[in-house]
């Protein structure tokens, strides 16, 4: 009977280290998650910060380009004005000038 005692102490000896290295590993395996988690947490805010940064770029480049578009059409306007001038100033110099006299 002592025997079976010494037996079932050193199985469940056994059992109770076994256990214990498998909720180390899980310990383990779970603080690996969890400092993966922080880690894609902390990477997720660096690029989220670098999308505002490039969207708030973007917006700003389109208010740029905006401008430039509007003036680029002040300016098209203006040479469509100057050419209409050009055309009336050169149509009046053909023109013959009729003197009273005649």
């Amino acid at each position: 009977m002592r025997r079976m005692t010494v037996v079932a102490f050193v199985v469940m000896g056994l059992v109770i280290v076994v256990l214990a290295i498998a909720l180390a590993s899980v310990g383990t395996r779970v603080d690996k998650l969890r400092l993966n988690r922080s880690d894609l947490e902390l990477e997720n805010a660096d690029l989220q910060d670098e999308v505002d940064a490039l969207t708030e770029e973007r917006d700003e480049l389109q208010e740029q380009r905006d401008l430039l578009q509007a003036q680029t059409n002040e300016q098209l306007t203006r040479i469509e004005q100057l050419k209409a001038e050009l055309e009336r100033a050169r149509t009046q110099a053909v023109q013959p000038v009729v003197s009273p006299n005649s």
